[in-house]
């Protein structure tokens, strides 16, 4: 290969990962920000709302009881009651700005369904405190299938919740 050729590649590659490095920053820092429209417990609600149609999938015809907490837990960003069927969001917990907490408090909502959805339709949900035990609480698959769910509906939760004017 000539030189000019091998010039013109290494120009071509350089402005390539230029054009990409811009977009990621106009993503990062020149997005569109999220901004919370009404109160916690409406979001809440309003993403079991969302969760609606998964939760008929499942023919589970009741939500979970929902609490939202303003006390900053340590360890945690919310939690699954399965006695009481209930979520519990620490909506103090989550931290960044206000897009961040948006999205993570949804994520963490979102998260906490699906661990109401594996004790509804999974018998094996009864041994989530021995796998957490055994396997860690990262390595415990139900903890896996919630975060995996979670990622899977959050950008279009976050859209539904725009339309619904509980975030602009």
């Amino acid at each position: 290969m000539n030189k000019d050729v091998e010039i013109f590649l290494l120009f071509c590659w350089m402005a390539f990962c230029a054009i990409k490095l811009i977009e990621c920053l106009i993503k990062d820092f020149g997005g569109k920000k999220l901004i919370l429209k009404s109160a916690y417990p409406k979001l809440v609600k309003e993403v079991l709302y969302y969760c609606n149609p998964i939760f008929k999938q499942y023919k589970i015809k009741y939500y979970p009881l929902y609490e939202v907490s303003y006390y900053e837990s340590k360890k945690k960003l919310g939690c699954y009651f399965s006695g009481k069927k209930k979520i519990v969001i620490y909506v103090n917990s989550h931290h960044g700005t206000e897009t961040e907490r948006i999205k993570q408090i949804v994520h963490t909502i979102l998260h906490e369904v699906k661990h109401n959805i594996q004790h509804m339709t999974d018998a094996n949900f009864k041994n989530y405190d021995i796998l957490s035990r055994k396997l860690t609480y990262q390595k415990n698959p139900f903890e896996i299938d919630s975060n995996a769910f979670a990622d899977k509906h959050l950008e279009d939760c976050i859209e539904y919740l725009k339309q619904k004017g509980v975030i602009k």
